[in-house]
Protein backbone atom coordinates (compact mmCIF):
# COMPACT_ATOMS: atom_id res chain seq x y z
CA UNK A 1 0.00 0.00 0.00
CA UNK A 2 1.19 3.50 -0.78
CA UNK A 3 -0.17 6.95 -1.60
CA UNK A 4 -0.17 8.99 -4.79
CA UNK A 5 2.06 11.51 -3.05
CA UNK A 6 4.61 8.83 -2.12
CA UNK A 7 4.62 7.47 -5.68
CA UNK A 8 5.04 10.95 -7.12
CA UNK A 9 7.95 11.79 -4.83
CA UNK A 10 9.70 8.46 -5.48
CA UNK A 11 9.56 8.88 -9.26
CA UNK A 12 9.69 12.71 -9.33
CA UNK A 13 6.26 13.04 -10.96
CA UNK A 14 3.83 15.93 -11.00
CA UNK A 15 0.43 15.26 -9.42
CA UNK A 16 -2.77 16.58 -10.96
CA UNK A 17 -5.33 16.32 -8.16
CA UNK A 18 -5.14 15.02 -4.59
CA UNK A 19 -1.90 13.37 -3.45
CA UNK A 20 -3.19 11.71 -0.29
CA UNK A 21 -5.22 9.08 -2.18
CA UNK A 22 -4.25 5.58 -1.04
CA UNK A 23 -3.18 3.06 -3.68
CA UNK A 24 -3.43 -0.63 -2.88
CA UNK A 25 -2.77 -2.16 -6.30
CA UNK A 26 -1.59 -1.41 -9.84
CA UNK A 27 -3.10 -2.47 -13.18
CA UNK A 28 -2.18 -1.91 -16.83
CA UNK A 29 -5.35 -3.55 -18.14
CA UNK A 30 -8.68 -2.05 -17.14
CA UNK A 31 -9.98 -5.59 -16.69
CA UNK A 32 -7.52 -6.12 -13.83
CA UNK A 33 -8.36 -2.83 -12.09
CA UNK A 34 -10.12 -2.97 -8.73
CA UNK A 35 -10.82 -0.87 -5.64
CA UNK A 36 -7.74 1.19 -4.81
CA UNK A 37 -5.97 0.61 -8.14
CA UNK A 38 -3.55 2.92 -9.84
CA UNK A 39 -4.33 2.43 -13.53
CA UNK A 40 -1.34 2.71 -15.88
CA UNK A 41 -2.54 3.82 -19.32
CA UNK A 42 -0.02 3.25 -22.12
CA UNK A 43 -0.03 3.07 -25.90
CA UNK A 44 -0.78 -0.43 -27.14
CA UNK A 45 -0.86 -2.11 -30.53
CA UNK A 46 -4.56 -1.39 -30.99
CA UNK A 47 -5.15 1.78 -28.99
CA UNK A 48 -4.24 3.76 -25.91
CA UNK A 49 -5.00 2.76 -22.35
CA UNK A 50 -6.78 6.05 -21.77
CA UNK A 51 -9.50 4.72 -24.07
CA UNK A 52 -10.32 2.28 -21.24
CA UNK A 53 -9.93 4.68 -18.32
CA UNK A 54 -13.63 4.96 -17.59
CA UNK A 55 -13.86 1.17 -17.43
CA UNK A 56 -10.95 1.12 -14.96
CA UNK A 57 -12.63 3.80 -12.84
CA UNK A 58 -15.90 1.86 -12.85
CA UNK A 59 -13.96 -1.11 -11.43
CA UNK A 60 -12.46 0.97 -8.62
CA UNK A 61 -9.35 2.69 -9.99
CA UNK A 62 -8.54 5.74 -7.85
CA UNK A 63 -5.70 7.28 -9.89
CA UNK A 64 -4.12 7.10 -13.34
CA UNK A 65 -0.53 7.22 -14.61
CA UNK A 66 -0.11 8.01 -18.31
CA UNK A 67 2.05 9.80 -20.86
CA UNK A 68 -0.52 12.57 -21.18
CA UNK A 69 -3.35 14.13 -19.25
CA UNK A 70 -7.03 13.29 -19.48
CA UNK A 71 -10.39 14.64 -18.36
CA UNK A 72 -10.53 12.07 -15.58
CA UNK A 73 -11.95 13.15 -12.22
CA UNK A 74 -9.31 11.19 -10.33
CA UNK A 75 -5.68 12.09 -9.46
CA UNK A 76 -3.31 11.89 -12.41
CA UNK A 77 0.43 11.29 -12.74
CA UNK A 78 2.31 12.03 -15.97
CA UNK A 79 5.46 10.28 -17.23
CA UNK A 80 6.76 10.31 -20.85
CA UNK A 81 7.04 6.49 -20.85
CA UNK A 82 5.04 4.91 -18.01
CA UNK A 83 6.32 1.42 -18.89
CA UNK A 84 9.79 2.48 -17.76
CA UNK A 85 8.62 2.88 -14.16
CA UNK A 86 5.72 0.38 -14.12
CA UNK A 87 7.81 -2.47 -12.69
CA UNK A 88 9.48 -0.53 -9.89
CA UNK A 89 6.20 1.23 -9.11
CA UNK A 90 4.39 -2.12 -8.90
CA UNK A 91 7.13 -3.54 -6.68
CA UNK A 92 6.72 -0.52 -4.41
CA UNK A 93 2.93 -0.85 -4.12
CA UNK A 94 2.79 -4.66 -3.85
CA UNK A 95 5.92 -4.92 -1.69
CA UNK A 96 7.37 -7.68 -3.85
CA UNK A 97 11.02 -6.92 -3.10
CA UNK A 98 10.52 -8.02 0.50
CA UNK A 99 8.78 -11.33 -0.23
CA UNK A 100 10.15 -14.62 1.05
CA UNK A 101 10.13 -16.20 -2.41
CA UNK A 102 12.86 -18.00 -4.33
CA UNK A 103 12.18 -16.88 -7.89
CA UNK A 104 13.11 -18.93 -10.97
CA UNK A 105 13.00 -17.47 -14.50
CA UNK A 106 13.24 -19.32 -17.81
CA UNK A 107 13.83 -17.83 -21.26
CA UNK A 108 14.75 -19.14 -24.72
CA UNK A 109 12.95 -19.79 -28.00
CA UNK A 110 11.69 -23.34 -27.48
CA UNK A 111 11.18 -25.30 -24.28
CA UNK A 112 10.49 -22.37 -21.93
CA UNK A 113 7.04 -23.58 -20.91
CA UNK A 114 8.10 -27.19 -20.43
CA UNK A 115 11.12 -26.20 -18.33
CA UNK A 116 8.99 -23.85 -16.20
CA UNK A 117 6.35 -26.51 -15.60
CA UNK A 118 9.00 -29.11 -14.73
CA UNK A 119 10.48 -26.69 -12.19
CA UNK A 120 7.07 -26.09 -10.64
CA UNK A 121 6.20 -29.80 -10.49
CA UNK A 122 9.55 -30.78 -8.94
CA UNK A 123 9.45 -27.99 -6.37
CA UNK A 124 5.96 -29.01 -5.31
CA UNK A 125 7.01 -32.67 -5.19
CA UNK A 126 9.90 -31.75 -2.88
CA UNK A 127 7.51 -30.02 -0.50
CA UNK A 128 8.15 -26.43 -1.62
CA UNK A 129 4.80 -24.68 -2.23
CA UNK A 130 5.23 -22.84 -5.51
CA UNK A 131 3.48 -20.51 -7.91
CA UNK A 132 3.75 -20.61 -11.68
CA UNK A 133 3.39 -18.08 -14.49
CA UNK A 134 3.68 -19.60 -17.98
CA UNK A 135 2.06 -19.42 -21.39
CA UNK A 136 0.32 -22.76 -20.79
CA UNK A 137 -1.02 -22.00 -17.32
CA UNK A 138 -0.51 -19.81 -14.28
CA UNK A 139 -1.10 -21.17 -10.79
CA UNK A 140 -1.49 -19.58 -7.37
CA UNK A 141 -2.00 -22.08 -4.55
CA UNK A 142 -2.80 -24.71 -7.16
CA UNK A 143 -5.61 -22.65 -8.67
CA UNK A 144 -5.48 -21.45 -12.28
CA UNK A 145 -5.17 -17.70 -12.80
CA UNK A 146 -6.16 -15.94 -16.01
CA UNK A 147 -3.51 -14.52 -18.32
CA UNK A 148 -3.10 -13.63 -21.99
CA UNK A 149 0.65 -13.08 -22.42
CA UNK A 150 3.63 -15.43 -22.09
CA UNK A 151 4.94 -13.02 -19.45
CA UNK A 152 2.35 -10.71 -17.86
CA UNK A 153 2.71 -6.94 -17.92
CA UNK A 154 4.72 -5.73 -14.91
CA UNK A 155 1.74 -4.80 -12.68
CA UNK A 156 0.11 -8.19 -13.24
CA UNK A 157 3.39 -10.04 -12.64
CA UNK A 158 4.01 -8.25 -9.34
CA UNK A 159 0.41 -8.91 -8.32
CA UNK A 160 0.94 -12.60 -9.07
CA UNK A 161 4.11 -12.72 -6.97
CA UNK A 162 2.31 -10.99 -4.12
CA UNK A 163 -0.62 -13.40 -4.31
CA UNK A 164 1.73 -16.39 -4.42
CA UNK A 165 3.44 -15.24 -1.23
CA UNK A 166 0.10 -14.58 0.48
CA UNK A 167 -0.99 -18.12 -0.37
CA UNK A 168 2.07 -19.57 1.39
CA UNK A 169 4.29 -20.15 -1.63
CA UNK A 170 8.03 -20.29 -1.02
CA UNK A 171 9.03 -20.31 -4.68
CA UNK A 172 7.80 -18.85 -7.96
CA UNK A 173 8.55 -19.93 -11.53
CA UNK A 174 8.21 -17.33 -14.29
CA UNK A 175 8.39 -17.94 -18.05
CA UNK A 176 10.13 -14.91 -19.55
CA UNK A 177 9.80 -13.90 -23.20
CA UNK A 178 12.15 -11.70 -25.19
CA UNK A 179 9.34 -9.18 -25.63
CA UNK A 180 8.89 -9.07 -21.85
CA UNK A 181 12.56 -8.19 -21.41
CA UNK A 182 12.53 -5.30 -23.89
CA UNK A 183 9.08 -4.03 -22.85
CA UNK A 184 9.82 -3.73 -19.12
CA UNK A 185 7.49 -6.52 -18.02
CA UNK A 186 9.96 -8.08 -15.54
CA UNK A 187 11.33 -4.79 -14.21
CA UNK A 188 11.54 -4.81 -10.44
CA UNK A 189 11.99 -8.59 -10.25
CA UNK A 190 15.31 -10.14 -9.20
CA UNK A 191 15.48 -13.84 -10.12
CA UNK A 192 17.41 -16.14 -7.82
CA UNK A 193 18.07 -18.51 -10.74
CA UNK A 194 17.60 -17.70 -14.44
CA UNK A 195 17.76 -20.41 -17.10
CA UNK A 196 18.25 -20.39 -20.89
CA UNK A 197 16.90 -23.16 -23.13
CA UNK A 198 18.06 -22.35 -26.68
CA UNK A 199 17.74 -19.79 -29.45
CA UNK A 200 16.42 -20.30 -32.97
CA UNK A 201 14.47 -18.28 -35.50
CA UNK A 202 11.34 -16.61 -34.12
CA UNK A 203 9.95 -13.10 -33.60
CA UNK A 204 12.01 -11.54 -36.38
CA UNK A 205 9.03 -9.27 -36.89
CA UNK A 206 9.90 -7.79 -33.47
CA UNK A 207 13.70 -8.00 -33.73
CA UNK A 208 15.82 -6.93 -36.69
CA UNK A 209 18.19 -9.89 -36.55
CA UNK A 210 19.09 -13.01 -34.61
CA UNK A 211 21.79 -10.95 -32.90
CA UNK A 212 19.15 -8.48 -31.68
CA UNK A 213 16.97 -11.39 -30.56
CA UNK A 214 19.90 -12.92 -28.64
CA UNK A 215 20.68 -9.55 -27.09
CA UNK A 216 17.08 -9.19 -25.89
CA UNK A 217 17.19 -12.62 -24.25
CA UNK A 218 20.56 -11.86 -22.65
CA UNK A 219 19.01 -9.08 -20.53
CA UNK A 220 17.64 -11.74 -18.18
CA UNK A 221 21.19 -12.76 -17.30
CA UNK A 222 22.39 -9.31 -16.26
CA UNK A 223 22.94 -8.39 -12.64
CA UNK A 224 19.77 -6.28 -12.83
CA UNK A 225 17.61 -9.38 -13.15
CA UNK A 226 19.51 -12.51 -12.03
CA UNK A 227 21.67 -13.60 -9.12
CA UNK A 228 22.74 -16.85 -10.83
CA UNK A 229 22.30 -18.22 -14.35
CA UNK A 230 22.17 -21.64 -16.00
CA UNK A 231 22.82 -21.67 -19.76
CA UNK A 232 22.09 -24.64 -22.00
CA UNK A 233 24.88 -24.59 -24.57
CA UNK A 234 23.61 -26.97 -27.23
CA UNK A 235 24.75 -24.75 -30.11
CA UNK A 236 26.55 -21.55 -31.07
CA UNK A 237 23.80 -19.33 -29.63
CA UNK A 238 24.06 -21.06 -26.26
CA UNK A 239 27.82 -20.60 -26.25
CA UNK A 240 27.41 -16.93 -27.15
CA UNK A 241 24.84 -16.48 -24.40
CA UNK A 242 27.24 -17.96 -21.85
CA UNK A 243 29.77 -15.31 -22.86
CA UNK A 244 27.19 -12.52 -22.48
CA UNK A 245 26.11 -13.46 -18.95
CA UNK A 246 26.89 -10.94 -16.22
CA UNK A 247 25.59 -12.88 -13.23
CA UNK A 248 27.38 -15.95 -11.85
CA UNK A 249 26.75 -18.67 -14.43
CA UNK A 250 27.16 -22.36 -15.19
CA UNK A 251 26.82 -24.04 -18.57
CA UNK A 252 25.24 -27.32 -19.65
CA UNK A 253 27.11 -29.05 -22.45
CA UNK A 254 30.20 -31.06 -23.33
CA UNK A 255 33.20 -29.89 -21.31
CA UNK A 256 31.10 -27.48 -19.24
CA UNK A 257 29.92 -27.48 -15.62
CA UNK A 258 27.12 -29.97 -16.25
CA UNK A 259 26.12 -32.51 -18.86
CA UNK A 260 22.47 -33.62 -19.08
CA UNK A 261 21.11 -36.27 -21.42
CA UNK A 262 18.61 -39.08 -21.79
CA UNK A 263 20.13 -42.56 -21.52
CA UNK A 264 17.82 -45.56 -21.93
CA UNK A 265 14.79 -43.72 -20.57
CA UNK A 266 16.72 -42.14 -17.69
CA UNK A 267 17.76 -38.54 -17.20
CA UNK A 268 21.48 -38.53 -16.44
CA UNK A 269 23.07 -35.34 -15.07
CA UNK A 270 26.81 -35.24 -14.48
CA UNK A 271 29.39 -32.61 -13.59
CA UNK A 272 29.28 -30.47 -10.46
CA UNK A 273 26.66 -32.94 -9.22
CA UNK A 274 25.52 -36.38 -10.37
CA UNK A 275 21.91 -37.46 -10.73
CA UNK A 276 20.12 -40.32 -12.45
CA UNK A 277 16.35 -40.75 -12.52
CA UNK A 278 13.83 -42.65 -14.58
CA UNK A 279 11.82 -40.17 -16.64
CA UNK A 280 11.12 -41.88 -19.99
CA UNK A 281 10.42 -38.56 -21.71
CA UNK A 282 12.47 -38.91 -24.87
CA UNK A 283 15.45 -36.78 -25.86
CA UNK A 284 13.54 -33.55 -26.58
CA UNK A 285 11.65 -33.22 -23.31
CA UNK A 286 14.56 -34.66 -21.31
CA UNK A 287 16.63 -31.68 -22.46
CA UNK A 288 14.10 -29.33 -20.88
CA UNK A 289 13.92 -31.45 -17.73
CA UNK A 290 17.72 -31.42 -17.56
CA UNK A 291 17.77 -27.62 -17.51
CA UNK A 292 15.14 -27.55 -14.77
CA UNK A 293 17.14 -30.04 -12.70
CA UNK A 294 20.41 -28.09 -13.02
CA UNK A 295 18.59 -24.91 -12.01
CA UNK A 296 17.35 -26.69 -8.89
CA UNK A 297 20.83 -28.04 -8.12
CA UNK A 298 22.28 -24.55 -8.49
CA UNK A 299 19.55 -23.26 -6.17
CA UNK A 300 20.83 -25.63 -3.47
CA UNK A 301 18.49 -28.61 -3.76
CA UNK A 302 20.05 -32.01 -3.14
CA UNK A 303 20.59 -34.32 -6.12
CA UNK A 304 19.09 -37.34 -4.35
CA UNK A 305 15.89 -35.52 -3.39
CA UNK A 306 15.60 -34.03 -6.88
CA UNK A 307 15.97 -37.48 -8.47
CA UNK A 308 13.25 -38.86 -6.20
CA UNK A 309 10.99 -35.95 -7.16
CA UNK A 310 11.49 -36.69 -10.87
CA UNK A 311 10.36 -40.26 -10.42
CA UNK A 312 7.31 -39.27 -8.34
CA UNK A 313 6.10 -36.16 -10.19
CA UNK A 314 3.64 -35.88 -13.05
CA UNK A 315 5.87 -34.80 -15.94
CA UNK A 316 3.21 -34.35 -18.62
CA UNK A 317 3.14 -30.84 -20.10
CA UNK A 318 -0.08 -29.48 -21.66
CA UNK A 319 0.20 -29.41 -25.44
CA UNK A 320 3.88 -30.32 -25.57
CA UNK A 321 4.27 -33.62 -27.42
CA UNK A 322 1.12 -34.64 -25.58
CA UNK A 323 -0.43 -37.87 -26.77
CA UNK A 324 -4.18 -38.19 -27.24
CA UNK A 325 -4.99 -41.14 -25.00
CA UNK A 326 -6.10 -44.46 -26.42
CA UNK A 327 -5.73 -43.42 -30.05
CA UNK A 328 -4.92 -45.60 -33.05
CA UNK A 329 -2.95 -44.31 -34.85
CA UNK A 330 -0.99 -42.57 -32.10
CA UNK A 331 -1.62 -38.81 -32.19
CA UNK A 332 0.65 -36.22 -30.61
CA UNK A 333 -0.26 -32.54 -30.26
CA UNK A 334 2.55 -30.03 -29.88
CA UNK A 335 2.82 -26.25 -29.66
CA UNK A 336 5.73 -26.13 -32.13
CA UNK A 337 5.57 -22.80 -33.95
CA UNK A 338 9.17 -22.24 -35.04
CA UNK A 339 11.27 -24.13 -37.62
CA UNK A 340 13.53 -25.58 -34.93
CA UNK A 341 10.60 -26.65 -32.76
CA UNK A 342 8.86 -28.35 -35.70
CA UNK A 343 12.07 -30.21 -36.57
CA UNK A 344 12.65 -31.29 -32.97
CA UNK A 345 9.08 -32.53 -32.49
CA UNK A 346 9.18 -34.39 -35.81
CA UNK A 347 12.51 -35.98 -34.96
CA UNK A 348 11.16 -37.20 -31.61
CA UNK A 349 8.01 -38.72 -33.17
CA UNK A 350 10.01 -40.28 -36.01
CA UNK A 351 12.24 -42.00 -33.45
CA UNK A 352 9.15 -43.81 -32.15
CA UNK A 353 7.21 -44.08 -35.41
CA UNK A 354 9.40 -44.13 -38.56
CA UNK A 355 6.35 -43.29 -40.69
CA UNK A 356 4.08 -40.49 -39.56
CA UNK A 357 1.70 -37.84 -40.87
CA UNK A 358 2.28 -34.21 -39.96
CA UNK A 359 -0.54 -31.68 -39.60
CA UNK A 360 1.10 -28.26 -39.77
CA UNK A 361 -0.02 -24.66 -39.49
CA UNK A 362 1.53 -21.23 -38.99
CA UNK A 363 0.09 -18.11 -37.41
CA UNK A 364 -0.68 -14.76 -38.98
CA UNK A 365 0.83 -11.42 -37.93
CA UNK A 366 3.96 -13.21 -36.70
CA UNK A 367 7.38 -13.38 -38.43
CA UNK A 368 6.17 -14.39 -41.92
CA UNK A 369 9.67 -15.41 -42.98
CA UNK A 370 9.67 -18.49 -40.75
CA UNK A 371 6.65 -20.13 -42.41
CA UNK A 372 8.46 -21.67 -45.38
CA UNK A 373 11.25 -22.78 -43.03
CA UNK A 374 8.63 -24.52 -40.85
CA UNK A 375 7.29 -26.34 -43.92
CA UNK A 376 10.80 -27.33 -44.95
CA UNK A 377 11.48 -28.71 -41.46
CA UNK A 378 8.25 -30.73 -41.43
CA UNK A 379 8.72 -32.09 -44.94
CA UNK A 380 12.20 -33.28 -44.01
CA UNK A 381 10.79 -35.82 -41.54
CA UNK A 382 7.14 -36.66 -42.28
CA UNK A 383 5.92 -39.16 -44.88
CA UNK A 384 2.77 -37.11 -45.44
CA UNK A 385 1.91 -33.50 -44.58
CA UNK A 386 -1.49 -31.83 -44.22
CA UNK A 387 -1.20 -28.03 -44.18
CA UNK A 388 -4.01 -26.21 -42.40
CA UNK A 389 -4.91 -22.96 -40.58
CA UNK A 390 -4.36 -22.02 -36.96
CA UNK A 391 -4.39 -18.31 -36.06
CA UNK A 392 -4.58 -16.32 -39.30
CA UNK A 393 -5.39 -13.24 -37.23
CA UNK A 394 -5.64 -10.30 -39.65
CA UNK A 395 -4.00 -12.10 -42.59
CA UNK A 396 -5.43 -14.08 -45.49
CA UNK A 397 -5.04 -17.72 -44.35
CA UNK A 398 -4.50 -18.90 -47.94
CA UNK A 399 -1.34 -16.77 -48.11
CA UNK A 400 -0.04 -18.32 -44.89
CA UNK A 401 -0.75 -21.86 -46.09
CA UNK A 402 1.02 -21.20 -49.40
CA UNK A 403 4.19 -20.13 -47.58
CA UNK A 404 4.15 -23.33 -45.51
CA UNK A 405 3.41 -25.44 -48.58
CA UNK A 406 6.33 -23.87 -50.44
CA UNK A 407 8.63 -25.30 -47.79
CA UNK A 408 7.00 -28.72 -47.58
CA UNK A 409 7.10 -29.22 -51.34
CA UNK A 410 10.86 -28.76 -51.36
CA UNK A 411 11.04 -32.14 -49.61
CA UNK A 412 7.90 -34.09 -50.54
CA UNK A 413 6.10 -34.80 -53.79
CA UNK A 414 2.69 -33.18 -54.31
CA UNK A 415 1.06 -36.62 -53.98
CA UNK A 416 2.04 -36.70 -50.30
CA UNK A 417 1.02 -33.14 -49.47
CA UNK A 418 -2.53 -31.95 -48.78
CA UNK A 419 -4.05 -28.53 -48.12
CA UNK A 420 -7.12 -28.53 -45.86
CA UNK A 421 -8.05 -25.10 -44.51
CA UNK A 422 -10.25 -26.02 -41.53
CA UNK A 423 -8.23 -27.62 -38.72
CA UNK A 424 -10.90 -30.14 -37.66
CA UNK A 425 -11.16 -31.34 -41.25
CA UNK A 426 -7.36 -31.44 -41.51
CA UNK A 427 -6.95 -33.78 -38.55
CA UNK A 428 -9.78 -35.95 -39.90
CA UNK A 429 -7.92 -36.10 -43.24
CA UNK A 430 -4.73 -37.10 -41.41
CA UNK A 431 -6.57 -39.90 -39.60
CA UNK A 432 -7.86 -41.20 -42.95
CA UNK A 433 -4.33 -41.13 -44.39
CA UNK A 434 -2.57 -42.84 -41.48
CA UNK A 435 -2.44 -46.55 -40.64
CA UNK A 436 -3.09 -47.78 -37.10
CA UNK A 437 0.57 -48.66 -36.47
CA UNK A 438 1.74 -45.22 -37.54
CA UNK A 439 1.49 -41.79 -35.91
CA UNK A 440 0.16 -38.29 -36.45
CA UNK A 441 1.91 -35.18 -35.16
CA UNK A 442 -0.19 -32.01 -35.06
CA UNK A 443 2.10 -28.98 -34.71
CA UNK A 444 0.67 -25.61 -33.82
CA UNK A 445 -2.40 -25.74 -31.56
CA UNK A 446 -0.81 -27.10 -28.39
CA UNK A 447 -2.77 -26.34 -25.22
CA UNK A 448 -4.73 -23.43 -26.69
CA UNK A 449 -8.52 -23.62 -26.68
CA UNK A 450 -9.23 -21.10 -29.42
CA UNK A 451 -8.35 -19.93 -32.92
CA UNK A 452 -7.82 -16.22 -33.56
CA UNK A 453 -9.47 -15.03 -36.78
CA UNK A 454 -9.95 -11.35 -37.69
CA UNK A 455 -9.55 -10.23 -34.10
CA UNK A 456 -12.00 -12.81 -32.73
CA UNK A 457 -11.01 -15.78 -30.57
CA UNK A 458 -13.14 -18.68 -31.80
CA UNK A 459 -13.45 -21.63 -29.38
CA UNK A 460 -11.45 -24.56 -30.69
CA UNK A 461 -9.93 -27.56 -28.91
CA UNK A 462 -7.40 -29.63 -30.86
CA UNK A 463 -7.74 -32.54 -28.46
CA UNK A 464 -11.51 -32.68 -28.83
CA UNK A 465 -11.23 -32.32 -32.61
CA UNK A 466 -8.76 -35.20 -32.65
CA UNK A 467 -10.99 -37.40 -30.52
CA UNK A 468 -13.89 -36.68 -32.84
CA UNK A 469 -11.78 -37.61 -35.87
CA UNK A 470 -10.68 -40.83 -34.16
CA UNK A 471 -14.22 -41.53 -32.93
CA UNK A 472 -13.06 -41.98 -29.31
Amino acid sequence: MSTIDAVAKHFNLEIIGSGDTEVTSVAMSSGYAGPGSLFIAVQGANGHGLDHLEDAISRGAVAVLSDRGSKARIPQLIHPNPRQIAGELSAMVFGTKDLDLKIFGVTGTNGKTSTAIYLHRLLEQMGVPSGLSSSALSLVAGEAVAGDLTTPEAPRLHWLLSEMAKSGAKAAVIEVSAQALVRNRVDGVLFDIAGFTNLSRDHLDDFDSMLDYLSAKSRLFTNQFAKRSVINCEDQFGEEMLQLVESKAVGIGNGLDYQAQEVDGNLLVQGKATLSASANLGALMSKNLGLAVVMLLEAGFEAEKTAAAIEAADLSVPGRLQQVAGSKPAVFIDYAHTPAAVAAACEEVKRLYPKFTLVLSASGDRDPGKRTEMGLAGGSFAATVVVTDQHPRSEDPAVIRKAVLDGVLQKLSRANVFEVAMPAEAIAKAVDLTESGEAILWCGPGHLKYREVKGVKIPFDAFEATKAALKI
